[in-house]
């Protein structure tokens, strides 16, 4: 059978999210799987606190010159820091890439991996195609990495996502308009969007599911956003939607980015609750306190680009949602109040009026159909249809 060799642009422990997701569904039908954790530089060491500890943890506990299992047939590596300057001078990008191969070598050759199929996720990991003997290349784009990016750095960027593109046997995209911009470089690409552990967020509405008690007496209706808070998320808008609505609460779950935003204004309001990162295992307990879930994103050429994650996931619970206007969260306007900013509030009410048994019922079957078993299918099916023979045998 087919090893499955991912080169992750999140650490393990990190935002749980699609690249875990994949990760386990492959382990989970049958194949070994090495997941490769975010090849950091020393820059970003230095940046993010949270990355630092976590990587200082994993290192002092062996795991950068040996791979650890963390479940079964699924085995996790943390590379070595890199040379900085990967995204302003290509021949930094060689240079890693090599260091890494070097690095990996001896960990695939304990764990007896033989020409495995290649799972990346960002532009620099091009010159990584055509090492290890690979039985494929895959390129898994869940973002547009040149936003937010202007001159040289965009350009070298542009240029080392061209090369991915090429060499890649196939191409998912995780948006409608991500999947348009990929598709003119290779014809073997397909709309892969985020999907949902269905059993895992279902379990909001469980009666059985204790409630935890730091979220058991919150004044409700309680509006719950789940995710990272950065510069993705509209401060002001949730800002000014608290203020409005002084007997709800307003219920964040999420490592907050004080690096990228300002969190004090909206954290001293009375009514708002910041319960920081949580593990995913803990979510669903604590969506069990919300009346509804928010996708509260800023309007930026970035949203324009993303397959929101939690859109599944709230679908899943049941819980009315209300989102900012998004392309993709368009064709589920029938299950989703889309409103602007300046109107959340408004939007708010509405969906809570709204709401019915019958509603949340339409939401998780449409879930349902979005499940992570649903896009593995789909993975299956589209590398079968470009000669990459690794199908289920789980």
């Amino acid at each position: 059978m087919t090893d499955i060799l991912i080169f992750s642009s999140t650490d393990w422990h990190g935002n749980w999210g699609s690249r875990q997701q994949i990760a386990q569904l492959w382990a989970a039908h049958g194949r070994r799987v090495l997941y490769v954790e975010r090849m950091a530089g020393w820059e970003h060491l230095a940046r993010y606190p949270h990355l630092r500890r976590r990587r200082w943890a994993r290192w002092r506990q062996g795991v950068a010159q040996s791979a650890t299992q963390v479940e079964p047939n699924l085995w996790l590596a943390s590379p070595p820091p890199l040379l900085p300057g990967r995204y302003y001078l290509p021949a930094i990008t060689r240079f890693n890439a090599a260091w890494v191969a070097r690095w990996l070598r001896s960990i695939l050759r304990r764990l007896d991996f033989v020409a495995p199929l290649l799972w990346l996720y960002k532009p620099e990991q091009a010159a990584l195609a055509g090492r290890f003997s690979a039985a494929g290349t895959v390129y898994h784009c869940i973002d547009e990495w040149t936003v937010g990016t202007a001159g040289r750095k965009k350009r070298v960027i542009q240029q080392l996502e061209a090369d991915l593109l090429r060499r890649a046997d196939v191409v998912f995209a995780n948006s409608r308009l991500t999947f348009e911009n990929k598709r003119p470089f290779n014809p073997h690409t397909y709309r892969l969007p985020s999907g949902v552990n269905i059993r895992h967020f279902q379990a909001v509405a469980d009666p059985a599911l204790p409630l935890p008690e730091e979220v058991a007496h919150l004044p409700h209706p309680v509006l719950a956003y789940v995710g990272n808070v950065d510069e993705r998320i509209d401060l002001d808008g949730l800002m000014r939607l608290a203020q409005a609505l002084p007997s709800w609460t307003l219920l964040l779950i999420g490592r907050v980015n004080r690096l990228a935003v300002d969190i004090e204004p909206l954290a001293a309001l009375p009514n708002v609750l910041l319960l920081g990162d949580r593990p995913f295992a803990q979510i669903p307990a604590l969506l069990k306190a919300a009346d509804l879930c928010l996708l509260p994103y800023v309007g930026t050429e970035a949203a324009r680009y993303r397959s929101p994650l939690k859109l599944y996931e709230y679908l899943a619970t049941g819980l009315p949602i209300v989102a900012t206007p998004q392309p993709e969260v368009e064709e589920f306007r029938h299950l989703v109040t889309i409103a602007p900013a300046a109107d959340l509030a408004a939007g708010i009410e509405a969906a809570l009026a709204a709401d019915s048994l019958e509603r949340r019922r339409a939401r998780q079957k449409t879930a349902a159909a979005h499940s992570w078993e649903a896009r593995f299918a789909q993975i299956l099916q589209h590398l079968a249809e470009c000669g990459l023979q690794v199908a289920d045998n789980g």
